[in-house]
């Protein structure tokens, strides 16, 4: 008769279990709170305060419903309580006499394995089956036979849901409990590998930061970023959504992404087989040590070397404020070599390492090398601008130059090819012109006046490429100097549709118009003098009057006589706008998350003019412009000396309304 080959062992399987009940105990009686009785305190506490069995059957369905909000609190769990069943079920790999002792039993490996592997994920599956059985019965006793399905389907749902996170996370924690010998050295790699990519990305990102003129930096958001730091996708795949109507009614309720679940779930299945394969070569007298697997240590030394040598380096130079390349690439050698050494430290249990010289010298190449790679932009990164005919839509933050008001910035997506094709060429022509507009470079002009300019292009290709500039100096001599940077920012600002959609006019129209007011401006008395005010509310006119008001501010802005925008501080903007500022109020209606209403304000304000006639003649008409206030102009030969408030002043004057 042939022999079988056991991949189980029931025996170890009960005392691994019974050995440690506290944790997979302590987790049920989380989940019990979290589920059952949940359910049960809020269908008794509606009928404790004697709201009918009806409305407590109501509140009870709609609390079933919502319980899969409580996976934030379970994937927070799973990603602790994975690696603490990892560290108690494969703990006797880290001891020298308990690991031989286990290896010494007649049972195979693979025996050894799956039986300790299925005893840690019992611990975190079989309390929440648990906690999901007694909640499915409080709502088949407590709620009507119609309310089952939904009830049931999310009660589902986030047992599914949830069951997916756990395997993932204690997989991944078996397969690091495989690498090392050490008990405390399993949840540092366990976390250091959960966050590794994101935060080796951020690293990259940060020094590129201080390589490049204009690039972005500290940015984690694509999407194979997000997919390898699991704790980031699951959070995000775990949100559950509800959809309502239009009159506030919930119409269905899912997980954000319920294919992201079960596809980290396959993952963990994956990821126990692998580990499967590296327990089967692993080495009992490893025991002890940091590494437990040979060729895994050399990727330890270097990998430490590169995190440490990127994260202290940076830090460094940003401490001292060192952004030339030099320095920069001085700092992040000298960790990296550090940070060979500490690794080498820790492999070898040992401070006598200084032998192991080339180590780090491989170390301090390879990091030369990088730095070397970025101060020379060997990739052609900082140079990098896209052709007008490969973007599909941009997201655009742009100074738009005086006065202060609403259109003090742009901020929003550029879809139009004309459009697209202006930020192309501003781009292009301040990468041209860095030498001379990079605070960092030696052959730095500092301007009459700055901007900034941010741009995230996405591309027909369907991928994304950022750049930020901040204080790019503009030149007052080269604004008709076709292709500079002054040149092609006074196209933005002349360019009226950009300026009308940063002013929102439409967007506001969708609400109501509830009052307006003027900021800045002076108050006018019977006795000739006059006192500054903040603001003044336009009372005592009917909506219809505030609708013309409206409407000759449109008028005025479509005949370029308001709204206008100028790039220098100079004579011309001072001359032609006033400091005096005219601010609209809307109240617009929306739907909220839940489908309740939300009544929201918008403003919007905009820098009066000498040249808007529409809105100065109905400013004297129905405002007493002229008669008891008076515009503040820019100009200071057009602005008459301030005089004192008399003290002399009667108390009978107007009093203005001083709300807000």
């Amino acid at each position: 008769m042939g022999s079988v080959t056991s991949f189980f062992n029931s025996t170890l399987y009960r005392k691994t279990m019974a050995r440690f009940w506290p944790l997979w105990a302590l987790y049920g009686v989380i989940w019990v709170f979290a589920v059952p009785l949940n359910l049960m305190n809020c269908y008794f506490n509606a009928l404790r305060w004697g709201q009918g069995v009806s409305q407590a059957q109501a509140e009870l369905l709609d609390r079933a419903l919502e319980l899969p909000d409580v996976l934030m609190v379970g994937l927070f769990l799973s990603v602790v309580c994975g690696v603490l069943a990892a560290m108690a079920v494969f703990g006797y790999l880290y001891n020298n006499r308990a690991a031989c002792t286990m290896h010494a039993l007649p049972v195979r490996r693979e025996a050894l394995f799956w039986s300790n592997y299925l005893a840690g994920l019992s611990f975190l599956l079989l309390p929440q089956l648990a906690a999901a059985l007694m909640g499915a019965a409080v709502e088949l006793a407590l709620l009507p036979p119609a309310e089952w399905g939904q009830a049931l389907s999310a009660l589902g749902t986030l047992f599914l849901a949830q069951s997916g996170t756990a395997l993932f996370f204690f997989s991944f924690a078996a397969f690091c409990a495989m690498f090392t010998g050490h008990l405390l050295a399993l949840p540092a790699f366990y976390g250091i590998l959960n966050g590794l990519v994101i935060s080796v990305y951020f690293l990259v990102t940060s020094l590129m930061d201080l390589f490049f003129f204009g690039y972005p930096g500290m940015r984690a958001d694509g999407p194979l970023v997000r997919y390898l730091t699991p704790v980031y996708a699951l959070g995000e795949a775990c949100q559950w959504q509800t959809a309502y109507s239009d009159s506030g009614e919930a119409l269905s309720r899912s997980l954000e992404s319920p294919g992201t679940v079960a596809a980290y779930a396959a993952a963990g299945v994956v990821l126990a087989v692998l580990a499967l394969l590296v327990y089967q070569r692993r080495h009992v007298e490893s025991a002890g040590d940091v590494v437990a697997v040979p060729l895994v240590r050399p990727l330890f030394r270097y990998g430490v070397a590169f995190c440490v040598g990127l994260c202290f380096g940076v830090c460094t130079a940003a401490f001292f404020n060192w952004t030339e390349a030099l320095p920069m690439s001085l700092c992040v050698i000298l960790w990296g070599v550090v940070g060979c050494f500490a690794a080498e430290m820790l492999l070898k249990k040992s401070f006598r390492v200084l032998k192991y010289w080339k180590h780090a010298l491989a170390v301090a190449a390879a990091m030369t090398l990088l730095c070397a790679a970025f101060a020379m932009d060997w990739f052609g990164i900082e140079n990098k601008v896209p052709d007008a005919g490969a973007v599909s839509s941009l997201t655009l933050d742009l100074d738009m130059g005086y006065p202060y008001d609403k259109a003090r910035s742009y901020s929003g997506e550029v879809t139009d090819p004309d459009q697209i094709r202006k930020v192309v060429d501003l781009h292009r022509a301040i990468v041209q012109d860095k030498d001379r507009v990079d605070q960092n470079s030696d052959g730095y002009q500092p301007g009459e006046d700055a901007i900034y300019f941010s741009v995230t292009y996405t591309l027909t290709s369907g991928a994304t490429l950022e750049r930020r500039y901040y204080s790019v100096p503009i030149y007052q001599d080269e604004r008709d100097l076709e292709g500079s940077i002054t040149w092609q920012a006074q196209q933005f600002i002349q360019d009226r549709e950009l300026v009308e959609d940063q002013y929102g006019f439409d967007q506001c129209e969708e609400g109501r118009l509830v009052e307006a007011y003027l900021t800045d401006l002076y108050q006018l008395y019977e006795n000739g003098s006059r006192q500054e005010q903040s603001r003044r509310y336009l009372d005592g006119i009917t909506g219809e009057e505030l609708e013309d008001l409206w409407q000759a501010v449109r008028a005025d802005f479509r005949d370029g006589t308001i709204g206008v925008r100028y790039l220098f501080e100079d004579q011309e903007r001072m001359d032609n706008t006033y400091r005096t500022d005219l601010t609209f109020s809307f109240e617009i209606t929306s739907l909220g998350v839940r489908g309740q209403t939300v009544v929201r304000g918008r403003e919007l304000t905009i820098t009066l003019t000498p040249n808007a006639q529409r809105t100065l003649a109905w400013l004297e008409e129905f405002s007493g412009l002229g008669e008891r206030y008076e515009l503040r102009p820019h100009t200071p030969s057009e602005e008459p000396e301030e005089e004192e408030f008399p003290l002399d002043m009667p108390m009978t004057v107007e009093v203005l309304d001083t709300k807000g």
